[in-house]
């Protein structure tokens, strides 16, 4: 049997690819055989260029934590406030999970599945760290320390993050026009519960 081992340029697009697959079935639900058959591989040859499952998910959330962290930094702005930031940070989520589901999906799964194998770091950490610090910054959250803002955090990105992930499912059991209508409100309901929950 001949392996196809894919070259460095197309790396990025293969931990897309998984990133797609972890978020759709979790890191326990998506075997390193799927995987390397839904990416056109072997098993050897994914393992060859990656290394393990592990190492692979690793990546995989790594790369969607990043494009998240990236929406965030680009969102704080000197001039703004810290509640002005985490609005423009949150519309830019919105958008990155109507483009790009998978990024927010990974990242949900991480927070409740907590698979990653080593301490956790990289762009996760720094994305969860910055979210926090920058809630701590608001008038509304001045004082209530570490646990407080986390509460916050994780509330919205559960919030934001739901929807997309849940789109299967509401489907079936609601249809297309409904699901369709209920995500052209999700912003504006999103942005509700952000001002709510920022400011005073």
């Amino acid at each position: 049997m001949t392996l196809r081992v894919a070259p460095s340029n197309t790396r990025t697009q293969l931990v897309e690819s998984a990133c797609r697959l972890f978020a759709a079935h979790g890191y326990a639900g998506a075997s390193i055989s799927s995987i390397a058959r839904e990416l056109g591989l072997s098993k050897q040859a994914l393992l060859h260029h990656f290394g393990s499952k592990g190492a692979l998910y690793s990546l995989a959330v790594e790369q969607a934590a990043a494009a998240v962290l990236q929406l965030l930094f680009d969102a704080m702005d000197d001039d703004h406030s810290p509640e002005d930031q985490l609005e423009a940070f949150f519309a830019s989520y919105q958008q990155l999970l109507s483009a790009r589901p998978a990024a927010g999906q990974l990242v949900l799964r991480e927070l409740l599945d907590n698979a990653l194998t080593t301490q956790v770091g990289g762009a996760f950490a720094t994305l969860l760290e910055s979210l926090v610090a920058t809630v701590q910054a608001t008038e509304r959250w001045q004082g209530a320390g570490a646990a407080g803002a986390l509460g916050v955090v994780t509330q919205l990105i559960g919030a934001a993050s739901l929807p997309p992930s849940a789109e299967a499912t509401l489907h079936a059991r609601f249809g297309g026009a409904t699901v369709e209508t209920a995500r052209s409100q999700c912003a504006a309901i999103s942005a509700e519960l952000v001002s709510g929950l920022l400011r005073r």
